[in-house]
């Protein structure tokens, strides 16, 4: 079944043919980005390859297929999608979404969205995995045929946010990234611009994902990550729900809180 809304303005770089827009056959497809499973399988086939000459042919990976991030939908959207659950013989049946986009000229897109998933009960709520290249408040940057597009950011999505709250009143935040999904953070820049999270795959522990606050992320190595020492982790103490790790750094000291992973 599917699940028809509305996201709102979308511009396009470098701009789609308006026939291909208008065109009613199909809708443009999202497609989920491979990277992680590439990136392992290069891994995997290359055992003798430096973290560092890992990271570099990684990042070519990661330029062209962006990486999936885990977006959100809100309550409403949330509800509707359990409803048609429920209604379905098959309750493990995807339900497909499609959204009517507008062009900064006016012109409108379709795009056929990838699967809804309903999360944990630990995580709860719903969202869709999308390809990014870049992601700020305001917009984001995904893959279409090999096109990179970018859409305003919908009213009724959200990504996981990782925090830097200020030292004296942890209710002011200095910093904020949006990260793929709960990913644990293991060290930060000496400008406070860029956050490195660990992934979750074991065997791709030598490396880290450098997320800049400016919404662009890359693969940087774990090593790169934890200069000047791995982080103490410790109960959160910002009104926000979660944990909180220190880094102490440079003769600086950095907290930063995120949201534990699903299941840990």
């Amino acid at each position: 079944m599917k699940l028809r809304f509305v996201l709102i303005a979308l511009v396009l770089l470098p701009a789609i043919p308006v026939a291909a827009q208008q065109a009613k056959i199909a809708p443009l497809p999202v497609q989920p980005s491979k990277f992680i499973d590439e990136l392992r399988a290069l891994k995997a086939g290359n055992p003798k390859m430096s973290p560092a000459d890992l990271v570099i042919e990684g990042n070519k990976l990661l330029d062209k297929q962006g990486m999936n991030f885990s977006i959100s939908l809100d309550q409403a959207t949330c509800t509707k999608i359990r409803d048609i659950k429920q209604k379905q013989t098959d309750p493990n049946a995807p339900v497909r979404l499609s959204g009517a986009l507008k062009s900064v000229e006016g012109e409108r897109a379709n795009l056929a969205l990838p699967d809804a998933r309903v999360a944990s009960d630990e995580c709860g709520g719903c969202y869709m995995e999308i390809p990014l290249l870049q992601i700020t408040r305001t917009d984001f940057i995904t893959i279409l045929r090999g096109i990179n597009v970018r859409f305003e950011f919908p009213a009724n999505f959200s990504t996981v946010r990782v925090t830097m709250p200020d030292e004296k009143d942890p209710r002011l935040i200095k910093r904020s990234w949006s990260i793929p999904e709960r990913l644990v953070p293991i060290g930060v820049s000496h400008d406070e611009n860029v956050l490195y999270l660990a992934f979750k795959e074991p065997d791709l522990g030598e490396l880290s994902l450098a997320v800049f606050t400016e919404g662009t992320f890359e693969l940087a190595t774990r090593a790169e990550a934890e200069d000047g020492g791995k982080g103490q982790q410790f109960p959160s103490a910002s009104p926000a729900p979660g944990r909180q790790v220190r880094f102490i750094r440079w003769g600086k000291t950095f907290i930063v809180s995120y949201l534990e992973p699903c299941g840990s």
